[in-house]
């Protein structure tokens, strides 16, 4: 599961030793925010829940640039995005399936609070889960184990889509266990890349240097921010914009878990989302709640809820720390995921006053945390509409970082891909 830790650390997971190893998932300890992201080929998309769903267009339009059409990401960037990978609501016969009991148990409390649910998109091979569902294949996202990768194939990741039809041109090559470890511009303009080789047990194997006229960062926001960090302040690429690093933001992410101990919810729970509730201005914060699976949790009367709220306001800043070389979030407080929390609170404190016998779950977990980091190197910003870092020809940012600090009251997946798309298409039509 984990990038090379020796603990385990993730939200109501008891602290342990494990074997350092080449897992699908990189948790960083940040100052007050725990960040999770993909370290798998396919990065994040392996290791999320799948739920693919666009931001509301007034949301949309308070964050992004304003030479970024909503109308235009709705009817030709977010269509084009659909159309590689097929998202779907979940199948009634795979709802009212005994995996997905504690979704049916959601639903019903939400309703009891008077709060409209309705089916989301996800990325789900349903009839892979219908598989598991028969016992025809290795268990996986029935029994709540596909946060961390489905290897019956159930979840239609990266590496069924985008990654597939990449390496299908011929020309392109994915080098797994390869780790950037810097970026530099030479002299002629040319950028390069240093790369190390690991092992399997984190052995490095050797260190290659490539060169390239057009650099394309898609490291994920983390780890783009990094990078591009590193390489300003180490004088590498001295002429990045200044606000490069700037911007980032925790999506509003807030774990909620409550549990109704005498309503019988099954061996263990499905971990695909089925439902999701929106409410605009009940809460403080505009509020996204979806039904979700704790992993940890999944074999316990509970119900789980990942919540969102479009947060305009708190963002920190990645600056690179001479004394260890390394690049930290160095202004993030638990103020700025404070807004978020008391919002998940209201809504936490209604559903449970709507459905007697249910009771609050603590995760256990003092840190605030967040799996969908975004922003850093924010378009139209530090970069224009098509991902090009200003001042630096070549250079393109292609992931995460992009957005604002918020993707407005969604999950990022679906806008990242349709930014991504947009910009390449952009690229390739000017020739660079």
């Amino acid at each position: 599961m984990f990038w090379f830790r020796r603990t385990t650390h993730w939200p109501g997971m008891v602290t342990v030793p494990v074997t350092p190893s080449p897992g699908v998932i990189e948790i960083s300890e940040e100052r007050n925010l725990d960040i999770a992201c993909g370290a798998a080929v396919g990065g994040g998309s392996v290791v999320y829940t799948g739920v693919t769903v666009a931001p509301r267009r007034q949301y949309f339009e308070a964050l992004y640039p304003s030479g970024l059409s909503y109308r235009e990401f709705s009817q030709v960037w977010y269509p084009k995005v659909r159309r590689m990978l097929a998202p779907s609501p979940m199948p009634q016969d795979v709802y009212r399936s005994v995996p997905f009991t504690h979704s049916r148990i959601w639903d019903r409390q939400m309703s009891n609070a008077r709060m409209r649910t309705y089916p989301i998109d996800s990325m789900f091979d349903w009839g892979v889960i219908r598989q598991e569902l028969s016992r025809k294949v290795q268990l996986s996202s029935t029994i709540g184990d596909s946060d961390f990768g489905c290897s019956n194939g159930a979840k239609t990741d990266l590496t069924r889509t985008y990654l597939r039809e990449a390496l299908a041109t011929g020309p392109v090559q994915l080098r797994p266990l390869h780790e950037v470890r810097s970026i530099s511009r030479r002299t002629g303009g040319r950028y390069s890349v240093v790369v190390r080789r690991l092992g399997a047990d984190g052995t490095v194997l050797g260190t290659d240097e490539y060169s390239c006229e057009m650099l394309f960062l898609a490291a994920g926001t983390l780890n783009t921010n990094r990078l591009l960090v590193a390489a300003r302040e180490r004088g590498e690429l001295p002429d990045l914009p200044a606000d490069i690093g700037t911007g980032f933001g925790d999506n509003g992410d807030q774990i909620n878990v409550r549990s109704e101990p005498l309503t019988p919810i099954g061996p263990a729970q499905g971990a695909p989302s089925a439902s999701a509730a929106f409410f605009p201005d009940e809460f403080g914060l505009p509020l996204l709640v979806e039904n979700w699976c704790v992993p940890e949790y999944a074999s316990l009367p509970v119900t789980g809820t990942l919540a969102m709220t479009v947060d305009t306001d708190h963002r920190g800043t990645f600056r690179y720390d001479r004394g260890s070389r390394r690049v930290v979030l160095s202004d993030w407080t638990r103020e700025k995921s404070a807004a978020a929390a008391e919002a998940t609170s209201g809504y936490a404190h209604r559903v449970l006053a709507a459905n007697p016998g249910c009771l609050p779950v603590s995760p256990n977990y003092p840190r605030t945390f967040t799996a969908h980091p975004v922003g850093g190197c924010v378009i139209g910003r530090s970069t224009d509409l098509e991902g090009r870092v200003r001042g630096n020809k070549g250079l393109y940012v292609m992931d995460g970082s992009l957005l604002p600090g918020n993707v407005g009251g969604a999950n990022p997946s679906l806008t990242i891909a349709a930014l991504a798309e947009r910009a390449m298409a952009g690229i390739i039509a000017a020739g660079g």
